[in-house]
């Protein structure tokens, strides 16, 4: 009888990080002066996550470090534009990474399922062009993996044990490398748009994640791709949750997610674009996201959302601004033509 779980190439860990949420009345401008003070301060991000509100111009930002660098991001967050207080540091966090997705909604589905199952608490989501990443407590470490291999299933490992006896014997090979150099202009494989997207925000209960799983996975069962996910643990323990999903589909995935949510009331915005960018290897060197953030910024190009994972930088921007964020990054990245 065939397999029913999904099949994917692989699993990567990041063990030993700190981890910084931020709701900033400043917004872009906020996220920009973050992203300067921590590459000033020559701090290495693993992950980076932003999410602008577009009623009121703040923004969320999230973001990893190694777990030495916690505190002194912890400080310089607070003294950025309109933060303040609205920062919080959760020590002790492990980046859990799995690909490739190929825009299937069923895999976060399945893994929000797995999750809420385990009785794990994500402290956020990043999405790249391969990769989701998501951020548990490292006590969750061992569960969150464990339950991988329920809805999923991996060429290389038959079982959960397979895996960890092959991570540990690596793990002094599979360290991140961290290099202490910045290029002028950053060199990237390619660049990549995908149009005729909306945006979709929601802010849920944790009790309600499961239920986001589900819908993920009625989507998936109506051909529903999804190129961007990103999800942040605010302030009130709830989780801010910004995706991109195909306009053409705007109709059903209403349906669906008041089906499977009610009484939440998502936020839409139409006419919005993704610009991805692989190559950029986050954790190994400081500096990739204020070259992102303040290229935009020169070019006066709001990012309504930034997921920044593994290799891979992903912005979404309104339809009419793709141009000029294309142009924007070219000044930052160098890309092939």
């Amino acid at each position: 009888m065939a397999s029913t779980r999904i099949r994917l190439g692989g699993i990567k860990i990041l063990e030993g990080r700190s981890h910084l949420t931020s709701l900033c009345k400043g917004g872009e401008a906020a996220l920009a002066d973050i992203c300067s003070r921590l590459a000033a301060d020559r701090i290495n991000l693993s992950l980076l996550t932003y999410i602008s509100d577009a009623v009121d111009g703040s923004g969320a930002s999230a973001l990893s470090t190694d777990r030495a660098d916690g505190f002194s991001a912890y400080f310089h967050l607070r003294a950025a534009q309109g933060c303040g207080s609205a920062v919080k540091l959760h020590p002790g966090v492990t980046v859990l990474s799995i690909f490739p997705h190929g825009q299937k909604a069923c895999v976060i589905g399945e893994i929000l399922g797995m999750l809420t199952n385990n009785g794990i608490q994500p402290y956020g989501i990043a999405s790249s062009t391969s990769a989701l990443s998501v951020l548990i407590s490292s006590g969750d470490t061992p569960n969150g993996i464990d339950g991988l291999f329920g809805p999923f299933e991996f060429p290389t490992y038959r079982s959960p044990y397979d895996w960890h006896a092959a991570y540990r014997e690596q793990e002094h090979v599979l360290k991140e490398i961290i290099c202490s150099y910045e290029e002028q202009v950053i060199k990237v494989y390619n660049i990549v748009k995908d149009c005729g997207l909306d945006l979709w925000r929601l802010r849920l209960p944790r009790r309600s994640l499961g239920g986001l799983g589900a819908a993920f996975l009625a989507m998936d069962r109506n051909g529903i791709r999804l190129p961007f996910l990103v999800a942040q643990l605010d302030e009130e323990e709830s989780t801010l949750f910004a995706a991109c999903l195909p306009s053409e589909h705007r109709q059903k995935i209403r349906h669906t997610l008041a089906f499977q949510l009610p009484g939440i009331e998502p936020i839409h915005l139409d006419e919005v674009a993704m610009l991805s960018l692989h190559g950029p290897h986050f954790g190994d060197r400081y500096g990739i996201a204020r070259a992102l953030v303040s290229a935009m910024q020169s070019h006066e190009v709001a990012p309504l959302a930034i997921s920044c994972t593994i290799a891979s930088i992903s912005a979404v921007v309104r339809a009419d601004d793709v141009e000029k964020a294309t142009a924007a990054l070219g000044t930052s990245f160098q890309i092939p033509a």
